[in-house]
């Protein structure tokens, strides 16, 4: 009897245990805006499933989606919640797929990120219920110029937006009720706002908003951020006259509708409304949402290029151009998020880090070395590859040689979580990243400049002997006048003392020099260890010295240094 008394005791603390787990938080860490857990920063390792994958318990199963993800090394997974699916009649929910997410991560240790998949998925209403898209008096449809009705929804419908956000908010109250260990930490509302096949709504109830004045909300922005708003928006209210009251023409002008080889933005103007309708779209589901469970929220945009130019994926996304309008429309959200298949992926961050928005990478292609850049350089919450269990597949029973080097990638950072967390914030950790355009890279730490260069040793034998038309990119010959294949190298630098180095990545070689400015006669290299990380330490492998006397991380196998230098 005591046994039992015991064991059910043991089993009710722990219950209490878990469910006085904190909910995680935006916070600040050393300046930085981290996601915050238990007082500790979380780092996202993270990967994005297909849209269809988490509709079906049976397939997860059947699939051993989670086995696979865990087995490349994710510590959390980006999962779809779709309407159509919570509340298939009106009044009615179902929580089956839901549920099983919640459970299958918690028992493979990761978190769990949704998106809710609602009125709208870049832009199209292809997840709302039937019950929605059958009744388009109620729930209207957005209309291009001619009048005829698209497969999107008008964002400007009260019916559409309360209907949407009721259902998003039972979510969240189901998610409350079962998530007593706190597996889920975030939410992406809807997905790439926007609308396609006409520059705007033409729907009543957008007609209405485009003439009527411009919101009091985005006045008010307006003027107490002039002089620091986005170059577009700054510039088209300046141009007529920075009007505090009219029409969306009226303050911002008719926009142009041919390019007149300046790259402009065409149809502005719309764009401007339609960002803004959206973002209040959003902010709506996500303020009512936070009012039941007080997760952390953000939206996405695709991104075709820095300085795009207003083109995406959907008229008005949110991306860099429109930041302002989803900043005034759109306050409860919490972050704006990329999706970088660019291979530039550092011009996207240093574009998406405006006015402190941290960085998250929602999707992404397959590459555990874009990971390692954003956590070390940018401090980033998660990187999330797309399509992830379509990679992972048959990972946990017969792994491939891309799924292995992807897990030695993220095991890396894994294994490094406790010194990433204390250096989060600090110019004591940085990364660069090395592309096709992009093939060297420098920075300053402390007393040394380190200059980054792609896939050659400062000796490196095997280049030396190569064909004069072969070779890796940089190694000489020929090949560079050729057109090179698309490439890739990354290297997360900690400095964990004056003249101490940990260097983790692939296909990059670093050179140190001291930095302008320091008095010295001498710079070179002490001791350079091969090794790995357990538990946040550095265990040393071999010496290297000789021929490999270099700060130089293999191109295909991403691997750790511990690099000492001395100076006189």
């Amino acid at each position: 009897m005591k046994k039992i008394f015991s064991t059910l005791f043991a089993l009710a603390t722990a219950a209490v245990l878990l469910s006085a787990q904190s909910i995680p938080s935006l916070q600040k860490v050393n300046g930085k805006t981290c996601l915050v857990q238990d007082g500790k920063p979380l780092i996202l390792l993270c990967g994005e499933l297909h849209n269809s994958t988490a509709s079906s318990v049976s397939y997860m199963e059947k699939e051993k989606t989670f086995d696979n993800l865990k087995a490349i090394g994710l510590n959390s997974v980006i999962a779809t919640a779709s309407w159509e699916l919570v509340e298939p009649t009106e009044g009615k929910y179902d929580f089956t797929e839901v549920d099983y997410v919640i459970k299958a991560a918690r028992e493979h240790d990761m978190k769990v990120i949704f998106i809710w998949f609602g009125a709208f998925k870049n832009p199209f209403m292809t997840y709302a219920p039937t019950w929605v898209k059958k009744d388009v008096k109620r729930f209207p449809r957005a209309k291009d110029e001619k009048g005829n009705d698209l497969e999107m929804p008008c964002v400007l419908s009260d019916n559409m937006m309360k209907a949407d956000a009721k259902a998003y908010c039972a979510f969240l109250s189901h998610v409350k009720d079962v998530d007593f260990d706190k597996t889920v930490v975030m939410i992406q509302i809807e997905n790439e706002p926007g609308i396609r096949g006409t520059v705007r709504d033409f729907s009543p109830l957008a007609e209405k908003a485009w003439k009527a004045n411009v919101p009091d909300q985005l006045i008010s922005y307006l003027k107490s951020h002039d002089g620091s708003l986005k170059d577009d928006v700054q510039q088209a209210w300046d141009n007529n006259g920075k009007k505090t009251k009219g029409s969306w023409e009226q303050v911002f002008g008719k926009s142009l509708t041919e390019d007149d080889g300046n790259n402009p933005i065409l149809n502005q103007t719309e764009h401007f409304f339609t960002a803004y309708s959206y973002a209040k779209y959003l902010d709506y589901l996500s303020s009512e949402g936070k009012k039941v469970y007080a997760l952390p929220t953000f939206t996405n945009a695709s991104i075709f290029g820095i300085a795009s130019r207003g083109r995406s994926l959907g008229n008005g996304c949110s991306i860099p151009e429109f930041f302002d309008l989803y900043a005034a429309g759109a306050p409860s959200l919490d972050i704006l998020t990329p999706n970088s298949y660019m291979q530039q992926i550092d011009e996207i961050c240093k574009a998406f880090v405006w006015n402190g928005n941290p960085i998250l990478i929602p999707e992404s292609g397959v590459s555990a070395l874009r990971g390692l850049y954003v956590i070390g350089e940018w401090d980033a919450i998660a990187f999330s590859p797309f399509g992830i269990d379509s990679f992972a597949a048959g990972a946990s029973s017969n792994p491939s040689e891309a799924q292995k080097n992807f897990f030695d990638g993220y095991n890396l950072l894994s294994q490094m979580y406790p010194l990433i967390r204390e250096n989060i914030g600090k110019d004591s950790m940085r990364a660069v990243y090395l592309y096709n355009g992009h093939a060297t890279d420098t920075i300053d730490m402390g007393d040394y400049t380190i200059n980054f260069s792609y896939g050659r040793r400062g000796f490196d034998i095997g280049a030396m002997m190569a064909p004069a038309t072969g070779g890796a990119p940089g190694a000489g010959g020929r090949a560079q006048q050729q057109q090179e294949p698309r490439f890739e190298g990354a290297a997360l630098l900690i400095q964990v003392s004056p003249d101490e180095f940990y260097m983790m990545g692939d296909g990059v070689n670093a050179s140190f020099t001291m930095k302008e400015g320091v008095k010295s006669s001498y710079c070179g290299f002490d001791k350079i260890y091969e090794g790995e990380f357990v538990d946040g330490k550095f265990v040393p492998g071999r010496l290297l010295n000789g021929d490999e006397r270099n700060a130089f991380l293999t191109p295909g196998k991403i691997s750790a240094l511990k690099v000492t230098m001395y100076h006189y």
